[in-house]
């Protein structure tokens, strides 16, 4: 089972809608969605958002916010994330899994 969070279901609709085949991709996501467990955001979330995003700012290795927001997450439940995007790497305790693009 994988993790979800609103916040990369937003990133991935709002490529949707945005793309060529936005009514293709959209129901793709939604198949996508339905077969994961939505994290929600809530305080203990924020506690660590605030402290990932101070850390950050202070070794000078800022990373765009919806990064923050779900790195603070994956730290709050304890999981790893699955990303290629290499600037999670300055996130202090952050489990990151890599994954390959069948191109």
């Amino acid at each position: 089972m994988l993790f979800l969070t609103a916040i990369v279901l937003g990133e991935l609709l709002y490529g949707a809608i945005n793309s060529t085949k936005p009514e293709k991709n959209e129901y793709d996501i939604t198949i996508f969605a339905n077969n994961s467990i939505l994290m929600p955001v809530d305080e203990a979330v924020a506690i660590y958002y605030a402290k990932v995003r101070h850390e950050l700012k202070k070794k000078g290795t800022p990373i765009p916010e919806n990064d923050i927001w779900i790195a603070a997450l994956c730290l709050e439940q304890d999981v790893p994330l699955l990303s290629n995007d290499g600037h999670f790497k300055n996130v202090q305790g952050l489990e990151v899994v890599g994954w390959q693009k069948n191109i």
